[in-house]
């Protein structure tokens, strides 16, 4: 009985981080949305009010802001998983995975997005260096074409930027599942006869659908609220709308603070409904299958 209390207080005791990480996180977006409809008291507001609200929504820049931001989102959520799915494959095929690769591909995720935006400006600029490299080697167009990458409304700076912690997020991620679906299915469909590419589109993937749709959620949801890249790497207009939340939180007058909280309570709700969107494309098949066969057992009885 006491070694049953104690490892029932010992894994409380392990769970006890996690659950204060996500209480604090709780409390401050209950607090934001309850600034967001405007009640402040320690700057006298007290009055509920659907107004900020309203006043956002009518902001004629904010539907750009919102379809800005779900591309920079789509856009490094299929990029990432395309090159990271390529890596997994070169590592689960005859060329195999070898320490060297795996050290080189864990340095991306240590390095912040801050210091990352100072990459590409370094690389990606207009007189970066790969513009004066392009232009050494005989492109006459170099910069030009270099000018549309950053602080472009196409976002492709900001998504290539993503790209160098996604990729290997998305590879240490899914791995582990398709090696192991790779190293048993796999091996059988490679010894009925099918080669590593078609073990790996038709076998592999299919089964480890779970675990990539995982991290494609994970990579969006992160990407669209995210504020450092198109902060920094972002065009004037249009802005993202986490970059039009922290420029309205940062307004001198501490009354405008509601407007903030307001943007992020819209993202915060686009997050929600795309959450919904995508856990129902993931289960649509296992809902659909149940769906049937209740409907067949209803039948039968």
């Amino acid at each position: 009985m006491n070694r049953s209390l104690f490892k029932r207080g010992q894994a409380w005791l392990l769970f006890m981080p996690q659950l204060l990480v996500t209480t604090l996180l709780m409390i401050g977006v209950i607090v934001g949305m309850v600034q967001s409809f405007g009640i402040i008291p320690s700057l006298g507001l007290t009055d509920f009010t659907t107004d900020y609200y309203r006043e956002t929504l009518a902001n004629p820049r904010l539907i750009e802001a919102m379809v800005f931001s779900l591309r920079i989102a789509l856009g490094s959520s299929f990029l990432s998983l395309l090159f990271g799915l390529g890596i997994i494959y070169i590592w689960i095929s005859a060329v195999g995975k070898t320490q060297w690769t795996e050290s080189l591909l864990r340095i991306p995720i240590i390095i912040p997005h801050i210091i990352v935006a100072l990459f590409a400006m370094q690389f990606l600029g207009r007189t970066g260096i790969l513009a004066r490299l392009f232009y050494a080697l005989g492109f006459d167009q170099a910069q030009s074409l270099f000018n549309q990458v950053l602080y472009s409304d196409n976002a492709w700076g900001i998504i290539i930027a993503f790209l160098w912690k996604e990729v290997p997020f998305v590879v240490f991620y899914v791995y582990p599942m398709v090696a192991a679906v790779g190293s048993s299915l796999g091996q059988a469909a490679r010894t009925l006869g099918a080669n590593h590419r078609q073990a790996f589109l038709r076998i592999v993937l299919p089964l480890s659908k779970q675990t990539i749709f995982a991290a494609f959620f994970i990579i969006f949801m992160y990407s669209l609220g995210s504020y450092e890249l198109p902060a920094l790497l972002g065009p004037t207009t249009p802005k993202a709308l986490p970059v039009m939340a922290y420029e309205a939180y940062g307004h001198p007058d501490l009354h405008h603070r509601p407007y903030a909280m307001a943007y992020n309570g819209i993202l915060l709700t686009m997050g929600l409904v795309l959450s919904g969107l995508f856990y129902g494309l993931i289960s649509w098949p296992q809902l659909k299958r149940a769906w049937q066969v209740k409907r067949r057992a209803k039948h039968e009885a």
